[in-house]
């Protein structure tokens, strides 16, 4: 630790209002490793690589025009946690459970929900946090992770765990010849100013819809009061509107050849002017007409308005600038595609499906250099943007959101012991919402996490358009 305090310096990086959207929630991830590494090569790991990623280190604040920023302050560093401790559960009992960490003596899902922290009122928020627990008889490890989304996106995230394990590798390789705490280590730069996102100019926003500039700009005396409020006051009155959810994880294992099927059932019937339909297309279809049909049996929704499917997209790779900049901010924009709910709510056919997934494709495309610099230029416009948007957000019934992690580097994540056996949400903070995680080891396909009531899993597992996948 004492080469990491040496190596900070006082920085202010000043949040985009990209980072504002997600920064009521946390990252929070567990991996499981049969084998486990020493704590004091994994705790200097951690360090050597917080070096790296300072912003870790700072404290999250809010200034009198309502722009967040990160003030890192050398004399006064908001610290990182870190624990290791042991179990008496063994290994294999996790295992055999498929990892239900309710056997776990501690219930990590009690935890904060969103990144408001405990205790009394002005205690600091904590931008990360990590816990490292090994089993019974050293049979195995299990590291718990969360990060302040505020701080990194989905890209960011893994990039960070990566460079923590490479780091872990090369100080296990190195081990007994030289000091772990002092050893050389090649450097890594990564950009974490958000700068790189503005443009020069101000673009106007013909490209962006004008649901989506109402969205961003209509404000409420409760939007611009939460707004105005400190990151981790703004957290609590989140958490407070949230309490009332109580949503539970299930799993659902989504074979390659089941998504090839779909894929090859939909394709002949996309509309004139979509050439091709991705895998992702058609799952964030059907999970969108399987949650309109399962929250309207509970009779959870308006049947007077349309629903709304949302999905982050990744802006790195359709924006010049950022594509080679090693950018660690957060860089998704979330897209929304409204459909009608009696279109939903039909009978289910190859024919709607496509009609879902087509939709999707274009909002996707849609997403180009010039729609990203336009709303990103709006956001920065209105500070309070994003939380007028979230606000409207956590009203709206007739939502569901999906989130795919499919392309994170997540089962790479070794710290010298071997890969991870699995990788998974510890919780997801928002209710009717859909995690695609990457393919697991001795799997194909993908893990989907689905975070819903326990009456909606009910409808959702009866949903005509599984038999289109078993």
């Amino acid at each position: 630790m004492d080469r990491f305090l040496a190596s900070v310096e006082s920085q202010t990086v000043i949040l985009s209002g990209i980072d504002d959207g997600p920064s009521i929630l946390i990252i929070p991830f567990y991996y499981w490793y049969e084998k486990t590494v020493p704590s004091d090569v994994l705790e200097t790991a951690l360090y050597r690589t917080l070096e790296e990623f300072p912003v870790l280190a700072g404290r999250i604040k809010t200034g009198n025009d309502s722009r967040s920023f990160i003030d890192v302050d050398k004399n006064n560093l908001n610290m990182p946690v870190y624990t290791d401790s042991s179990c008496n559960v063994h290994f294999q009992t996790l295992k055999d459970a498929d990892f239900d960490v309710r056997l776990l003596p501690v219930d990590y899902s009690s935890a904060c929900k969103t990144p408001a922290p405990p205790g009394i009122i002005g205690q600091c928020l904590k931008l990360a946090e990590f816990h490292v627990l090994r089993m019974k008889d050293d049979s195995g490890m299990c590291i718990f992770t969360s990060l302040s989304h505020s701080v990194f996106d989905g890209t960011a995230y893994s990039a960070f765990m990566n460079r923590w394990a490479e780091i872990s590798r090369c100080i296990l390789a190195a081990q007994g010849q030289q000091d772990i705490c002092d050893m050389e280590i090649p450097v890594r730069h990564f950009q974490h100013d958000r700068s790189i996102l503005e443009t020069e100019k101000d673009n106007g926003t013909d490209a962006l819809e004008p649901e989506v500039c109402q969205m961003f700009t209509k404000s409420t005396v409760l939007s611009r009061w939460v707004a105005w409020l400190s990151p981790e006051l703004r957290g609590r009155v989140f958490r407070y509107l949230l309490s009332s959810l109580n949503p539970q994880n299930y799993y659902i294992h989504l074979s390659s050849s089941a998504i090839e099927h779909l894929l090859q059932m939909v394709q002949p019937f996309a509309e004139p002017g979509i050439s091709h339909l991705s895998a992702n297309d058609v799952i964030t279809a059907l999970l969108t007409i399987l949650f309109a049909q399962a929250l309207h049996e509970t009779g959870r929704l308006d049947g007077e308005a349309g629903f709304l499917s949302s999905f982050p997209a990744n802006i790195r790779p359709r924006v010049k600038r950022l594509a080679n900049s090693n950018y660690v901010g957060n860089a998704v924009l979330v897209k929304a595609v409204g459909s009608p709910l009696d279109f939903l709510l039909q009978d289910c056919s190859p024919k709607i499906l496509a009609a879902v997934a087509c939709n999707i494709r274009r909002a996707v495309d849609g997403l180009d250099e010039q729609y990203c610099s336009q709303l990103g230029n709006l956001l920065y416009k209105n500070p309070s943007g994003i939380v007028n948007a979230n606000m409207q957000t956590i009203a709206m019934n007739n939502a569901f959101a999906s989130t795919n992690h499919s392309r994170f580097g997540y089962y790479e994540v070794d710290f010298g012991s071997g890969l991870p056996v699995l990788v998974r949400p510890v919780f997801f903070v928002l209710e009717n919402a859909v995690i695609i995680m990457p393919t697991r080891p001795g799997q194909d396909g993908h893990e989907l996490v689905f975070v819903m009531a326990s009456e909606v899993a009910k409808n959702m597992m009866e949903g005509e358009y599984w038999k289109y996948i078993y």
